[in-house]
Parts: C-alpha cells; structure tokens; sequence
C-alpha cells in the first residue's frame, strides 16, 4: 500500500510536523501517487517490497511492463521482464537502497520495454519505512531520457544512435552504420558510449538484440534459429554464445526454465525437428 510511504518515528515531532503525520495516517488508502504520475508524460513510479516483488505502480509503468492493468504486475519481479543481466543490475540496486537506507538519485538505467526495444531511463529509489522505523520495501520513480536532458544535451548523436539501434536492432546493421547514421566517427561513438553509458556500441547493440530474443524464447515457440534471425544475430551460434557471454545459460535451457508451458512445448518441437520420425 502506498500509506507505507509515510514513515513514523520515534522522534519528538514539532506541531506542524505531527498535523502532517496525522493528515497522513488519516487518508483512506488509494493509489494516489501512481495516478499523479499517470498524468506526467515519460514518468513511471512503482513500489516494491524487501523480497523485489511489485506491490504498486502507476498505470503507466504496467503498460511499458507489458501489462494491462497494475493488478497483473502485481507479485512479480524484474525477473518476470528482463533478461538476468538487466534484472540483476536492478536488484542490486534495491538491495543497496533497502539494506543500506540510501536513496539512489537520478541513476541511468539501460530498461526493456514491451515493445522489445531497450531505453535509457533516469531512476530514483528511496526506502520506504513501516511504523517501527523497519525498511519495508522501496520506491522509485523512472522517466525516459529526452534529446533535451543534459545527458544528450551535449551530444544530441547520442539520441539518435539510440532510436537508430530501437528501430532497426532485427536487421543486419553494425556499430559502423550506428556512427554513419549519427554523422560521427567510429572512434567518437566509442568515447561517447564509453563515457556516458559506460559500455561500448557493440555491447549495447548485442545487449537490445539479446534482451529481444529472450522475450521471444520466454514468450514464443519459435524454433531457436529463427529467434536469431528475428532479432539480429547473423545465425544460431552467434544467439547461443551470446546468451552464454551475458547469462551463462544457452537459449533452450533458458527458454526451459524461464518460458513455463511455452518452453515444454518448444522443447519438444526442437526434439521433433532434430530427431525426425522415420517411416518404416
């Protein structure tokens, strides 16, 4: 519940202070923040609890999750949206934020969306405390990086490799079509992304394309050397290797453990195709 945010502790209140934990305690419990948030283009706002599992968010936030509805978001975690990699990252934030009780303040985030694409987004997570002054969970507030924020505002080329890499990451491109497309050297879209995102093009290429085949692995019953191909990566080795560089994991054994009933019934697909019924 978002009445969670209100934090009580014991501590001598001036006047004004206890007149505003009263407001507080007295407000019927309704998702107020997350409708506020509704209403701010580009912003998201969510709530978890010490175990990462989402107990709130903003229509808006359910939506580029993929869902319909905040209930359907309900109960799972980053886990149940990203690729290990990213959600890893995510985590380990909250732990810092949850365990440490320091808020973390306008952090740069690479963050999937359900339209498989990969966005640089600026997050902020601060702990969240119940009666008894106990960290309970956390809450954050996420909104997309616009070409007018400081982080393109020197190098708006920056913005444009990224929607370039977001619109074209299922074709046949490289990091060389990703600096001619922004109007810069090979070198300089090194430094850049080095500097401001702090990983190179490639990596962040690989990384979209990656993200992308695991949604289709976990979501699909596409046959594996066909996820490759819609997602970028020039043939079925180039996925598997891929998938063990960044999570340890080849591509059937993570569409088995990550893609429920969709995994079981591709997995016997793959048998079929790779052990074909011979008529006698």
């Amino acid at each position: 519940s978002l009445s969670t945010i209100v934090q009580v502790h014991p501590i001598q209140l001036t006047r004004e202070e206890d007149s505003r934990e009263a407001f507080y305690a007295s407000l019927r419990v309704h998702p107020w923040m997350g409708c506020l948030f509704d209403s701010v283009p580009g912003a998201y706002f969510f709530v978890k609890d010490r175990e990462g599992r989402f107990m709130d968010a903003s229509e808006s936030f359910a939506k580029i999750m993929g869902e319909v509805t905040v209930n359907e978001l309900l109960g799972k975690t980053d886990f149940d949206y990203a690729p290990d990699f990213l959600a890893e990252a995510f985590v380990a934030d909250d732990r810092r934020v949850m365990d440490g009780g320091s808020p973390i303040y306008n952090r740069i985030e690479l963050v999937p969306f359900a339209d498989g694409g990969l966005n640089w987004l600026c997050t902020s997570k601060v702990p969240l405390s119940n009666h008894e002054g106990r960290i309970i969970g956390l809450a954050g507030v996420t909104r997309v990086i616009q070409d007018s924020d400081k982080l393109y505002g020197d190098h708006p080329e920056m913005s444009r490799i990224v929607e370039f890499v977001k619109h074209h990451f299922r074709k046949k491109i490289s990091v060389a079509d990703m600096a001619a497309y922004a109007g810069i050297s090979l070198s300089s879209q090194e430094r850049l992304f080095k500097r401001i995102f702090g990983l190179s093009p490639l990596m962040y290429l690989r990384r979209t394309r990656l993200y992308a085949a695991c949604r289709l692995l976990r979501e699909t019953t596409i046959r594996i050397g066909l996820v490759a191909a819609q997602c970028g990566f020039s043939d079925q080795g180039k996925l598997s290797r891929a998938f063990r560089d960044e999570l340890n994991i080849t591509p059937m054994k993570y569409r088995r453990r990550y893609g429920g009933e969709v995994g079981r019934r591709s997995d016997a697909r793959e048998n079929r195709i790779a052990f074909p019924t011979i008529s006698s």
